[in-house]
C-alpha cells in the first residue's frame, strides 16, 4: 500500500566555492523539497548536519542529493550509507545529476530501481569475506616465517643462533640456558633439531 505524508529533504555539502554552493542550492530548491539543510565542508570530515538530515526521514521518505560526493568521500561509504541508513530503513535516494542520477527505490519494481541497493548488499558481503582472506593471507605469511599466531617463541632466531654456536664449541646446555636465561628444557628442545649429538647436561 502506498504511504501518504512521504516528505523529500534536501542535504547539501558546501566549500568555500560560491559556485558550488548555488548550483546545489539551485539544483535541490527545484526538486520539490520540503527543507534543505546546509552543511559546510569541514577539513576533519564531520557530517553532523548529515546525520540529523537522515534522523529526520521516515519509511518512504526521499533523501535527495545533488551529487553522491555530496555525502559521501568514497564509493564503499556511499554504498554503506545507502545499505545501513537507506535501505534498512526503507527510505529512497533522488541523485539529481550525474551518472547515478534518478530515483532509486529500495523496494522499488523495476531493477533499475533496485541496483544501487543491490550493490551496496553485495559491497559489503565483498567487504566482510576480503578482510577474512586478508585476516587468513596474515597468519599464513606469519606461519611461513616461523612465526605462529598466540605466544611468541621461547628462543628467538638470534638467540638459537646463539646456543647453537656455544654447544657447539663443548659447553654444556645447561651453561649455555643459564647464561642465557632460558629454561633448560625449552633450550633442549630448540636444540635438538639443529644438534646431531646426544645432549649433555
Amino acid at each position: 500500500m502506498a504511504r501518504t505524508n512521504t516528505v523529500r529533504i534536501g542535504y547539501a555539502r558546501v566549500s568555500g566555492r560560491s559556485q558550488d554552493h548555488q548550483l546545489q542550492l539551485d539544483a535541490l530548491d527545484a526538486a520539490d523539497c520540503r527543507e534543505v539543510i546546509v552543511e559546510t565542508a569541514s577539513t576533519r570530515g564531520d557530517r553532523p548536519k548529515l546525520r540529523t538530515t537522515l534522523a529526520m526521514l521516515k519509511p518512504g521518505d526521499t533523501l535527495v542529493i545533488y551529487k553522491p560526493d555530496r555525502v559521501a568521500r568514497s564509493m564503499k561509504e556511499l554504498l554503506v550509507l545507502l545499505e545501513d541508513q537507506l535501505h534498512a530503513r526503507e527510505v529512497n535516494l533522488h541523485i539529481l545529476t550525474g551518472i547515478c542520477a534518478g530515483l532509486h527505490k529500495p523496494n522499488g519494481q523495476t531493477m533499475a530501481d533496485k541496483m544501487l541497493f543491490m550493490v551496496a548488499a553485495m559491497a559489503a558481503e565483498m567487504e566482510r569475506e576480503l578482510i577474512r582472506e586478508r585476516t587468513l593471507d596474515g597468519l599464513a605469511a606469519a606461519e611461513a616465517q616461523g612465526r605462529k599466531g598466540g605466544r611468541p617463541p621461547a628462543v628467538d632466531p638470534d638467540t638459537l643462533a646463539v646456543a647453537i654456536d656455544r654447544r657447539k664449541r663443548g659447553e654444556s646446555v645447561t651453561a649455555i640456558a643459564k647464561h642465557l636465561k632460558i629454561g633448560r628444557s625449552t633450550l633442549y628442545r630448540a636444540l635438538e633439531p639443529h644438534l646431531t649429538e646426544a645432549p649433555t647436561a
